[in-house]
């Protein structure tokens, strides 16, 4: 269904609502939309109820015009709004890569709202100026490289390090293709402009503001995120750092299985 927030037609799919099981958000990544965990819906529902929200621009969720209402502040005050109104709250709260950036501030921002978080493949920001202001030039180039030839930019995407660590299952990587494929290239641009690692703020002397329990889910072929992910661990207040064997980037692609067995176990414990 859609549901309008602060002019924004948000897509959101509750996949069952069962009163004695807790309900548990999944946010994707860029380029992606709640589809990308449709693999996972089955499983899910026996333990929690699962609830996808496209993504501003992402989707069947609408962009907008000017990369500015695609802000880490703008998104927060967005979903805030559309959770606390529209969902039986206290919920569990699930983000993988981008969404988990967008996870970390959610909690951040409203903790009361929710009773775990679980990051996969996610990050705090990133740290100096320096650094911050080369990987906003490095999104400039990929908003560019988007909206010039988005069928290449998906071509040079696909073979990035990052996502070549692991070996998932064919028909999921047609999937995630197809998902791709069919994203507004425009919008995406603006969200690497307006909400790109470069430009969220990084909050990792914020992270031992959270006060409910954090589930940190990383590959251990990711070697880069495996790496922020220890960080991280030591800055949560109740990390639980879970290090997913075969498994790169995309864990949820690559080790099914052992996601839903993590995911499951933390609910459980913290429902």
């Amino acid at each position: 269904m859609n549901i309008r927030v602060r002019g924004i037609s948000y897509h959101i799919d509750i996949q069952q609502e069962l009163a004695t099981l807790p309900n548990l958000i999944l946010l994707h990544g860029f380029m992606g939309s709640g589809k990308q965990f449709d693999h996972l819906i089955p499983e899910l529902k026996k333990f929690c109820n699962p609830i996808t929200i496209d993504l501003l621009g992402h989707g069947k969720t609408e962009g907008a015009e000017l990369h500015y209402r695609f802000s880490t502040k703008e998104q927060v005050a967005d979903l805030t709004k559309l959770i606390s109104e529209q969902l039986q709250i206290p919920l569990f709260l699930y983000g993988y890569s981008m969404g988990g950036r967008l996870a970390i501030q959610l909690a951040l921002h409203r903790p009361d709202l929710y009773k775990g978080l679980i990051l996969e493949s996610s990050t705090f920001g990133i740290e100096g100026e320096t650094e911050q202001q080369a990987r906003q030039s490095l999104d400039a180039r990929r908003s560019d490289a988007i909206t010039g030839n988005f069928e290449g930019f998906l071509e040079d995407w696909a073979k990035m390090p990052l996502f070549n660590s692991a070996n998932p299952a064919p028909e999921l990587i047609d999937k995630m293709n197809e998902i791709q494929q069919n994203q507004n290239p425009f919008w995406l641009a603006n969200s690497l402009q307006g909400f790109g690692t470069g430009t969220m703020p990084c909050v990792r002397n914020r992270l031992g503001e959270i006060p409910i329990p954090v589930q940190l889910l990383v590959g251990e072929k990711d070697s880069k995120f495996l790496h922020i992910n220890r960080q991280m661990e030591k800055e949560l207040r109740e990390p639980e750092l879970a290090v997913v064997k075969d498994a790169g980037h995309r864990v949820h692609l690559d080790q099914p299985e052992q996601l839903i067995a993590q995911l499951k176990n933390f609910i459980q414990n913290h429902r």
